[in-house]
Formats: structure tokens, sequence, C-alpha cells
């Protein structure tokens, strides 16, 4: 949807941020009401454009809010294969112990999305929900971390993307169109490529 057509609005709601002003939101047939809200965010993973970095370790930053003792490096390591940041992490000195500055200023955006991305798999997220995560990325990096999108279908993981650019949507299912608050129209990537 072009911007204003209630794209933010909507994933607001799905992420328990923004009530309804009518209806309701469902998950699995199941009302999101403020009684659930904590359970949900317990299966949510939330990708934005700026990823918050704190100035500590990759792990550290990858296991956001456990104590560092209590790191289970089995599924760190996990969930930095699945983010395909392997080679990366490895050929810094000290791999998951090295530092990343404040902000993460010396990380790259695709860096910065790849571990947002391992965060939410390390949380043992089950809905992962992409806001723009790629829209300030170059053509080359938006087109990787989406092959990592990608390489994470097959698995018990519902992904949720919202995107300007068609090009990130193209291994989604289901793509919807909002205009004015409302879908206006259900695709597939071929037929939205064909349409536009």
């Amino acid at each position: 949807g072009k911007s204003g057509a209630g794209k933010s609005t909507l994933i607001k709601q799905l992420l328990g941020y923004l009530r309804p002003t009518s209806g309701e939101i469902l998950i699995d047939g199941v009302p999101l009401t403020q009684e659930r809200l904590n359970a949900w965010w317990q299966l949510l993973g939330y990708v934005r454009q700026d990823v918050f970095i704190m100035d500590t370790t990759i792990a550290e930053n990858i296991a956001l809010g456990e104590d560092k003792d209590d790191i289970d490096y089995e599924r760190l390591q996990q969930a930095i294969d699945a983010a395909s940041i392997t080679a990366f992490i490895a050929g810094r000195e000290g791999g998951v112990h090295s530092v990343v500055t404040e902000a993460g200023n010396n990380l790259s955006g695709g860096q910065k999305q790849r571990i947002a991305i391992a965060r939410a798999l390390y949380k043992g997220a089950k809905v992962l929900v992409f806001d723009e995560a790629t829209s300030s990325l170059d053509a080359q990096t938006e087109a990787e971390i989406n092959e990592t999108i990608h390489s994470l279908q097959g698995r018990d993981i519902t992904i949720v993307i919202i995107a300007h650019r068609y090009t990130s949507l193209q291994h989604c299912n289901k793509i919807m169109e909002l205009d004015k608050g409302a879908i206006a129209n259900v695709y597939s990537y071929e037929q939205l490529t064909d349409r536009y």
C-alpha cells in the first residue's frame, strides 16, 4: 500500500500496541485480548528498519534481556546459522564475544538486520514481523536479507513483511494490498508484478 494506506496501524494492532476501534485481531481463531498480550509477545519477533543494538558483545545483543551467564550457546549458534551471520561472526576477533559499539556503528545495515533476525530466532519466535526492515539497505544487501528470510521458510514460523519495494515480497505466499485501512487486493508475487 501507499503511504497512509494503514500498514503501520495494522502492524501496531497485530503487535498489540494499538487496540482496534472496531472488530478484533484473531490469532488462530482466538481473540487477541489484553489478558493474552504477554503470551502473544512471547511468540513474536519484531524486526524494524532501525535495529536496537547495545554496546556489548554480539552474543549479548542476540540473547537480549538474558544474563550473559545464562546464554544458551547451542541455541545461540542455531540462531546465528539460521540468520546467515556465521561467516561474519567467525571473521571477527573474539567471534560472538566481540563487542559492537553503541547503536552498532561498527556494523553494516545488513549485519544489524541479521542480528535482529538471530535475536528473534534465539528467543524462539513463532511469528516474525519485518517492518520495512530492508528499506534503507542497498539492493545487494536487501537481496541477501531476502534470501535469509526465504531460508526460514519450512520452519514452524509465520513471517509477516511490510514493504514498499516489491522485491522484498518475492518469497511471500500471499500479498495483501492495503488502501484506506482495508485490504484492497490479495495477490501472488507473479500477479503483483504482472499488475504493476
